[in-house]
């Protein structure tokens, strides 16, 4: 079985997708996307790399960021003959990120307005305007 290593870096508006290698060694595989990992993430530790390399070697994907508009994304794709199974395979989806994350705004604006309309004694309290 080959495994398709790729990189997906996120920075601001921009993406950048590349293929790191190709082999036949799954523990390989994870070692490459790893080295990636720890040349993004500069101030990763000797441990944290080898967490990562284990979580790519078993999940075979690995997402990190930085901060709020710098992203990393590691995916080790298995392949049985010239084609994966099915098809093909989904590497990155930013619209699933983005529907969570309309979905937790949407929660946490709801949740928000609701407790500022109840008072501690359960009552709903307005505040008046103070005319002059």
């Amino acid at each position: 079985m080959n495994y398709i290593v790729t990189k997906l870096v996120t920075e601001g508006d921009a993406q950048e997708f590349s293929i790191l290698g190709l082999t036949q060694d799954e523990g390989r595989a994870a070692e490459i996307a790893a080295a990636a990992y720890k040349e993004y993430n500069t101030n990763a530790s000797f441990q944290n790399v080898e967490v990562i390399t284990e979580w790519l070697r078993t999940r075979k994907k690995h997402s990190f960021r930085k901060d709020k508009s710098h992203r990393l994304q590691l995916a080790i794709t298995p392949l049985e003959g010239e084609t994966p199974e099915g098809g093909s395979t989904l590497v990155y989806s930013a619209s699933q990120e983005q529907d969570e994350l309309m979905r937790k705004m949407s929660q946490a604006l709801f949740e928000g307005t609701n407790a500022a309309r109840r008072n501690t004694d359960g009552t709903t309290v307005s505040c008046p305007l103070e005319q002059e």
